[in-house]
């Protein structure tokens, strides 16, 4: 999972940044751009722009976000997320292993069109990507 810093290196859609029961994504309210970095979230005062974030996010997403500040002065970083220094051992990892798998709360139907949706492009893109080649050669 990202630990937040100064949010210049993690993607808000394609990294996992914010905590719940397991390190996640955030879930979008909006389209998505995924080139947008949590920096581009924070004020230039180095608070969270709470604007852009009730229009991007849903309000779990945005109380969670909130819960932590943005650190300017510090780079953002990997941390294992389940233990307490973020550095991986031996008894985390066991306990990861050992837990059950929890299904996480269905999604909004909006957010399940838009997953099925997402799904559907990547599969187009690929195919005309190997249609390409193979027109290529």
């Amino acid at each position: 999972m990202k630990s937040m810093g100064d949010g210049t290196s993690t993607r808000v859609w394609l990294d996992k940044w914010v905590m719940d029961t397991e390190p996640r994504r955030p879930m979008n309210k909006t389209s998505m751009n995924l080139r947008l970095l949590v920096s581009d979230l924070v004020t230039d005062q180095g608070s969270w722009d709470l604007m852009k974030l009730n229009e991007m996010f849903l309000r779990v997403d945005v109380d969670r976000i909130m819960s932590y500040q943005p650190k300017k002065n510090y780079k953002d970083e990997w941390i294992w997320a389940y233990s307490k220094d973020g550095k991986y051992n031996v008894k985390s990892g066991s306990w990861l292993v050992s837990k059950p798998i929890v299904y996480q709360e269905p999604l909004p139907a909006e957010t399940r069109h838009l997953n099925r949706l997402k799904s559907k492009i990547r599969a187009h893109g690929m195919q005309a990507i190997q249609t390409y080649q193979i027109c290529k050669n």
